[in-house]
């Protein structure tokens, strides 16, 4: 820690140039000037507004998230002072790795890239994206400025500026950025990230800000908002993006129909009705470069496919969730079947036949029958009945139905309760559509994909929401 503190950063670092600045803050090239830090270059950033309480948390925000990573497509936390935020007597800067190359509006401003060019950038900052997503960090703040093209190579993005970002592993993070204040940037204003929304942490909205980067990279124009005041027009379909993309070079008319596809989904006003995970945008996107009419550099574009296709993690991603969804279904089945006899002789169990399938009959004679899970990939979804509980004086009973959806690298498992009086629906599937402004959301599982679920917290509120089920069917 230095004991200069109006510049505590000049212990270790000598300033060589500014070399950019923003709202936030400056950013400097900075060499050691000592053994503390091997000999390189390397980039500080210091506050503008250093006596501001929210833009010293904001920097103890980005510093624990880059804490957090290692991937070559983000820099390198080098050296910060930020756990001394709260001290607002000294200034609070960060340094990071050094990447040398234009940033991606610099990029742009020479030449738009073509088509395949631009989708290969996109998949590669989607793989960046879902690293941050898997270790809980969403970015919120994605345009051309915060990302650098490593040494001018469209192969090697590099996404930058962790500021406003959300990080579920930062302790402050609660008392970051409240609701009521407006978050994103001036190169695409999403609604769900405007004041006083609940949805200001939702991943999805790093995805919609990835297809604006892309639309960017093909048309040179920022996407602004989902619609324009003017005619309602999503940004590809306003008329100078539409000429841009007519006149764009190998976009024959299949590859623009299905251009054109992938960003009416991602421009949707509502945000679940837009791309809802980066594994089925990626799917989209290798379709395009696998489209007809690429004749040239053929070799090259073949090489990208089967690089994209080995890195995909959806079919990891399937297997993971066929995994935990069987789990899950077992723990219920155990859970719930006993639960009669905590109610009294009144009560008895009731049992879907389709989770035994050939083994049904092994439940019947008693034996310990296997349980089937049946998800319909066509879909992404899974709804199964498992088990129920019946009142046999009045022949009601209590037999919910359990759905859900991966969000990241978690799966949530919820569950509904209709407004009036209790008739829940419970749900583990992958990106399902809920009817809420029927029903209530109840959640009772959070879990890694890749993790062990937490089936201690999960029977407490199972046994709750059955007990609370049961007592509703009772008569009067």
């Amino acid at each position: 820690m230095s004991k200069n503190n109006s510049k505590p950063w000049d212990e270790n670092w000598k300033i060589i140039e500014n070399i950019g600045g923003g709202g936030q803050g400056q950013t400097y090239l900075v060499e050691p000037k000592n053994n503390s830090f091997p000999a390189n270059q390397y980039v500080l950033k210091k506050l503008n507004k250093q006596n501001d309480p929210e833009r010293r948390s904001r920097m103890r925000r980005e510093v624990v998230a880059l804490e957090t990573i290692d991937c070559p497509g983000i820099p390198k936390l080098i050296d910060s002072n930020s756990e001394l935020f709260k001290n607002l007597d000294i200034p609070l800067y960060l340094v990071t790795e050094f990447i040398p190359g234009d940033t991606l509006s610099d990029f742009i401003k020479a030449e738009v890239m073509n088509i395949f060019s631009a989708v290969n950038l996109t998949i590669k900052l989607l793989d960046i994206l879902e690293y941050c997503h898997q270790r809980g960090i969403i970015h919120r703040d994605i345009k051309p400025d915060n990302i650098i093209i490593k040494n001018n190579d469209v192969s090697t993005p590099v996404l930058i500026d962790f500021g406003i970002s959300f990080n579920k592993v930062d302790e402050y993070a609660k008392d970051l950025t409240p609701t009521w204040q407006q978050l994103g940037n001036r190169f695409f204003q999403l609604p769900e990230l405007g004041e006083k929304s609940n949805l200001q942490r939702d991943p999805r909205s790093d995805i919609t800000q990835i297809c604006g980067i892309l639309f960017f990279t093909i048309t040179g124009k920022f996407p602004l908002y989902l619609l324009d005041s003017e005619n309602g027009n999503k940004p590809h379909q306003r008329k100078e993006a539409k000429q841009k993309l007519s006149v764009s070079p190998n976009l024959s008319e299949s590859i623009l129909s299905k251009i054109n596809i992938v960003f009416d989904r991602a421009f949707e006003t509502t945000i679940d009705s837009r791309w809802q995970s980066i594994s089925a945008l990626k799917e989209a996107l290798i379709d395009i470069l696998e489209s007809e009419n690429q004749e040239e550099n053929k070799t090259e574009i073949i090489l990208d496919r089967i690089k994209n296709k080995l890195s995909s993690s959806s079919h990891t991603q399937k297997k993971l969730f066929e995994n935990i969804v069987q789990k899950i279904i077992e723990k219920i089945y155990s859970i719930v079947y006993d639960m009669p006899k905590e109610f009294g002789s009144d009560f008895g169990i009731i049992v879907a036949p389709e989770i035994f399938g050939s083994s049904f009959g092994d439940f019947i004679s008693g034996k310990s029958p296997k349980l089937e899970v049946k998800i319909d990939w066509s879909n992404s979804t899974f709804s199964q009945r498992v088990v129920g509980i019946q009142h046999k004086p009045s022949e009601k009973s209590f037999f919910p139905e359990f759905e859900g959806y991966i969000t990241g690298n978690e799966v949530v498992v919820i569950s509904f309760r209709e407004r009036q009086g209790l008739k829940p629906k419970f749900h583990i599937g992958i990106e399902s559509e809920i009817p809420k402004n029927k029903e209530k959301e109840v959640e009772l599982l959070r879990t890694s994909l890749s993790g062990e679920p937490d089936f201690t917290g999960f029977a407490k509120r199972l046994k709750e929401f059955y007990a609370e089920g049961v007592e509703r069917i009772i008569p009067n």
